[in-house]
């Protein structure tokens, strides 16, 4: 099963997905991110597909709450497909003016 802290969270019953947000710490933070990368939570149970979309959800909204852009899940891979985007326009740019000449 989850963990103690996790699971006192989501059976509070928040009145507002932002109040859910807002009673997040930093140490529930850290479990659900481990439970999301490891498919279990500290108990070993595994994390049932509901389970696995609702703590991510609370992972995205949290950061975008809490930590700056650079440190929020999946920013490394959105710069690294932008640059791969602007070096491949650079080359089909560099394609079609060679093929004008």
């Amino acid at each position: 099963m989850m963990s103690e802290t996790s699971e006192q969270l989501f059976l509070q019953r928040p009145e507002s997905l932002e109040q859910l947000i807002e009673e997040i710490t930093p140490d529930i933070y850290a479990n659900l991110k481990s439970a999301i990368e490891l498919g279990k939570w500290n108990d070993g149970s595994r994390l049932s597909a509901g389970q696995l979309e609702l703590s991510m959800q609370a992972v995205i909204l949290y950061e975008s709450k809490n930590l700056p852009l650079q440190e929020r899940a999946g920013f490394e891979l959105a710069a690294n497909c932008s640059n791969k985007r602007a070096g491949n326009k650079s080359s089909e740019t560099t394609q079609i003016n060679s093929v004008g000449d």
